[in-house]
């Protein structure tokens, strides 16, 4: 009898995420839980106390990979808010901006510097999210390139040490220099909401059908819509198979669609109560490619990951200042939209709590100054992490891996 089975597995790697964000929470969120668990692993790993194929052995990563990454994409483009974003337009032109920063540093500079399967892969996890790293993951296991896979956990794992000291310093600029010049001492510039015509075609859900397994199999025939259509534009003689519009831009576009038109609740998955899994078994298809890298192949990562962040910090900073220089905005604040592509939720709303908790100012002020910064980095972090750098893996996979 062997100790390791799929039950003591995952129970292995839920006791290593466990432990990561126990360490993350001790530092506030300034060191991610992933990184912590990156760490964790590679220990486990290296030193013969977690078996290689942990994650496999577990079961749940197959089930990920077959149908978990289209489910939770799809649940992605329910939370989608149209009307949010039209009223924060100039954040959303700034925070696409970012993204092209990034891809405008990692197919020139990224590439020259670092190699340019090292810049490629990089890209998608820079702009942002978990998803993004888990499909281009993915796609270097698929593909024969284990290195490029834990290049990219690298990468993900580390970009907050970026992210949150630009988006600190510029929001904490800009919000002192509104205030020093009597920006927030009324409320003219808080903005209402906009209401845009009902698209609802499905009536709601009768609550006698509101369980976890009716809202999942909703989101599952969306799902199946979704990657038939995207499969269907598959392009003749392509080799990996590659698409007019690629399975994983399909599922957010259809998750949008079907949210409006009243099929699919927002956020159905955390209706379902099913998010935690979800999340937990999209989050264990990260580690595996660590367990091929020896301690000298993870040095020789450290100055690439580094490099390409630091460069493609910068080239956010540049891009993202001068357009919002046209648009209106300081560039300290748009520096700080930029920046949030390397943040995620909730990372981006604490940083706008603890900028305006620093101002000295009237209680009235500081609502003020929350009512105008949080929209924007919350709008900004969702444009980034949750969808444009789904899109932004989708169109750098065929091309790296062609």
């Amino acid at each position: 009898m062997t100790f390791w089975n799929p039950l003591t597995c995952l129970t292995g790697c839920l006791l290593v995420y466990a432990i990561g964000e126990f360490l993350s929470k001790k530092t506030k969120g300034t060191i991610s839980s992933l990184l912590f668990a990156c760490i964790l692993f590679l220990a486990g790993f290296w030193s013969g106390v977690l078996p290689s194929d942990i994650t496999t052995q577990s079961g749940l990563t197959t089930v990920m990979s077959n149908f978990g990454t289209a489910l939770m994409i799809t649940n992605i483009g329910t939370l989608i808010d149209l009307e949010d974003m039209i009223r924060e337009w100039k954040t959303v032109v700034i925070a696409v901006c970012s993204i092209v920063a990034i891809a405008i540093i990692c197919f020139t500079v990224g590439s020259w510097a670092f190699g340019r399967d090292f810049a490629l892969i990089a890209a998608p996890p820079v702009a942002g999210s978990t998803v993004a790293g888990i499909i281009v993951t993915s796609a270097a296991e698929a593909a024969g390139r284990p290195e490029l896979a834990a290049f990219a956990v690298l990468v993900l794992s580390v970009q907050k040490f970026f992210g949150i000291p630009i988006s600190t310093w510029g929001l904490r600029r800009d919000l002192k220099g509104k205030l020093a010049s009597g920006y927030f001492d009324s409320d003219a510039n808080v903005h209402s909401k906009i209401h845009l015509p009902s698209m609802r075609l499905f009536p709601e859900t009768p609550k006698y059908l509101r369980s976890s397994t009716v809202y999942l199999v909703k989101v599952a025939i969306v799902a199946c819509i979704a990657d038939f259509v995207g499969k269907a534009t598959l392009i003749p003689g392509s080799d990996p198979a590659n698409y007019w519009l690629n399975p994983n831009i399909s599922y957010l576009l259809f998750g949008l669609i079907f949210a409006r038109i009243g099929f699919l609740e927002k956020d159905i998955f955390g209706k379902a109560q099913s998010t935690g899994i979800i999340t937990f078994g999209l989050l264990l298809m990260l580690p595996g490619s660590l367990a091929s890298v020896e301690p000298g192949n993870l040095l020789s990562m450290l100055v690439p990951t580094f490099g390409i962040l630091l460069f493609c910090s910068i080239g956010i900073i540049l891009v993202c200042g001068l357009v919002g220089k046209l648009l209106g905005y300081s560039p300290f604040t748009s520096a700080a939209i930029g920046a949030t592509c390397m943040l995620a939720y909730p990372a981006t709303q604490i940083i706008t709590t603890e900028c305006v908790e620093s101002l000295e100012c009237t209680p009235e002020q500081r609502q003020r100054a929350m009512d105008y910064a949080l929209p924007k980095m919350i709008i900004a972090g969702f444009v980034t992490v949750t969808i444009c750098s789904v899109i932004f893996a989708g169109i750098i996979v065929p091309i790296l891996f062609a």
